[in-house]
């Protein structure tokens, strides 16, 4: 299915065409894609996925070096803990979905740290900076094959994936789910 809307842009009001088109993507299944640009510059693009499948915990104990190289599938749905580090990934109302790798998903994460304790050093807060500095090291010594690692994702819609054999995967309980966030307003009829 394709289809085109028009609505006013939310910088500079004027009128911007978006595009829906209806995919089937790889290990997610069927997914609207919505863009639309405005001449002013901004830019929207949004993917919705339309299926839904039951809801598991995949969980791959990060051992090797080719253990980074396993595929990862995170749906706007999906939570991503990695308990080593103390890190837990949360989907918000603005989350996206990609397919990756772990260590491409570390790679985030490293990100997200540099930045964040780039801000405690210029507060001045000692602790944070040494929690920050203590998991970028962790990080490197995973990406050389030195630290090992747990990487869990938990979806409640189960759109989500970790593509390796050496990945378990488990159901969700219903209090599980009950405490994962989804990113995404659902409607139950």
């Amino acid at each position: 299915m394709n289809l085109t809307t028009n609505a006013n842009c939310p910088v500079c009001s004027a009128q911007m065409q978006f595009s829906w088109e209806t995919q089937d993507i790889p290990y997610f299944g069927e997914a609207m894609l919505i863009s639309g640009v405005c001449e002013c510059g901004f830019r929207h693009s949004d993917t919705i996925l339309l299926t839904q499948k039951e809801p598991a915990r995949n969980t791959l104990a990060v051992q090797t070096l080719e253990d980074l190289n396993a595929r990862v599938i995170r749906s706007s749905s999906g939570t991503i803990r990695v308990p080593e580090l103390g890190v837990d990934i949360e989907p918000g109302y603005a989350s996206d979905s990609y397919v990756s790798n772990v260590e491409g998903v570390l790679e985030r994460i490293e990100e997200i740290v540099c930045f964040a304790t780039s801000q405690a050093r210029a507060a001045d807060n000692q602790e944070s900076t040494k929690r920050g500095e203590e998991i970028l090291e962790k990080i490197a010594a995973a990406r050389k094959g030195e630290f090992p690692l747990t990487f869990i994702i938990e979806d409640p819609l189960g759109n989500s994936a970790i593509a390796s054999e050496k990945a378990v995967v488990t159901p969700l309980t219903d209090e599980e789910i009950a405490r994962l966030q989804t990113g995404i307003m659902l409607l139950e009829v």
